[in-house]
């Protein structure tokens, strides 16, 4: 991929395989002498980015830092809205770069210091940033390499409208693949709001789900404070986010509801994927008791959980479990309490009727 050419073929099969994108930012630091390459995508409030090792070192440095606002590149080159590559000495005098913190405090120590960079947005609405960055012992970016740069910069904007592009169709053939099945189905933006929806998610609308400008809403409150939730660990990447379910009681005419937030993770290194989650709802079948094995997939409980959740369906008192499993009243209780957290309710009359309604009056408000 040393050559020119070969360097943007690069940039466009990244597009299809962004596993790709390390391996093309690599060629092109070589070929500019830089000493590690970095895209950035700038979307509805979060950062994703993709580079060479070097730089996913350096970015999670500055990310642990806990300082966005620290690197004032980002604001300049904004205002400077240039079509090219543009380096630290159009955004600042040397004095400046001498005495501002990002350079100062955080660039300097760690021997690097001069960038070439360049922003262009996406039909979406996203920004991205291409950046190389050089040490500050080799010195700031020749003419001859931000000319290098701009012959490539074209390649990279169409490879990026294509990324977005190719994102879009995934998750449009993911939502329609679970219509076909009858399943209500959609892809949420990273700020949680909807993004792709299945004509059986749409019939949702708005009895049960509602599409704001910040994020999707469920219209029951308890469900929608569970969501909400759900929704900014997903955005913080909480280590212990796997998939969240959020259970809707019934109302007249219509079965109990899980709405099931699955985190849409895509390549490693797809940044331009737009999918924050898919979101997807199946009815609770109130005639029958789900299995324990159904209920710890559901709400994501542990075994034990899920058989006293069962055995309170079931119509089983605490003291009656305990004896049963050869536990204590008090692990029981325990068990149940974490049992309310999951499924989002407070009283064990509210876990019957949500998973059976056995005995328990449907709202009449519905």
């Amino acid at each position: 991929m040393g050559s020119e050419l070969g360097i943007i073929d690069g940039i466009y099969e990244a597009a299809v395989v962004p596993e790709q994108w390390p391996s093309v930012l690599e060629a092109i630091s070589r070929r500019t002498d830089s000493a590690f390459g970095t895209v950035f995508i700038y979307r509805e409030g979060v950062h994703k980015f993709v580079g060479t090792p070097e730089s996913e070192r350096l970015v999670s440095d500055y990310i642990a830092l806990g300082q966005p606002k620290l690197n004032s590149r980002m604001e300049r080159s904004l205002a400077l809205n240039s079509p090219g590559f543009v380096t630290d000495h159009d955004f600042f005098s040397d004095r400046e770069m001498a005495e501002d913190p990002f350079y100062r405090d955080f660039m300097y120590p760690r021997g690097y210091g001069w960038v070439a960079s360049t922003l262009f947005p996406l039909p979406n609405g996203d920004m991205v940033s291409v950046s190389f960055e050089r040490r500050k012992a080799r010195g700031a970016f020749e003419a001859d390499a931000i000319a290098a740069l701009d012959a490539m910069r074209p390649h990279f904007g169409r490879s990026a409208v294509l990324s977005a592009r190719l994102g879009l169709e995934r998750v449009r053939g993911m939502v329609q693949s679970l219509n076909v099945l009858g399943i209500p189905g959609a892809v949420l933006r990273q700020n949680g709001s909807l993004y792709v929806a299945n004509d059986e998610f749409g019939k949702l609308v708005p009895a049960l789900v509602q599409d704001r400008r910040d994020r999707v809403t469920l219209v029951d409150g308890n469900a929608d404070a569970l969501l909400e939730d759900a929704i900014a660990r997903l955005r913080t990447r909480d280590a212990k986010t796997m998939v969240s379910s959020i259970p809707v009681a019934a109302k007249a005419g219509r079965l109990p509801v899980i709405f099931h937030l699955v985190p849409v993770r895509g390549a490693a290194n797809d940044i331009f994927s737009a999918g924050l989650a898919l979101l997807v709802a199946t009815s609770v079948d109130r005639a029958l008791v789900p299995t324990a094995e159904v209920l710890q997939g559901l709400f994501d409980l542990t075994p034990a959980e899920s058989r006293v959740a069962r055995s309170i369906v079931e119509g089983n008192t605490l003291e009656g479990i305990a004896l049963a499993k050869g536990v204590s009243r008090e692990t029981v209780r325990t068990q149940l309490a974490s049992v309310f957290a999951k499924t989002g309710v407070s009283r064990q009359t509210e876990l019957v009727a949500l998973l059976s309604g056995k005995g328990i009056a449907e709202d009449a408000d519905g």
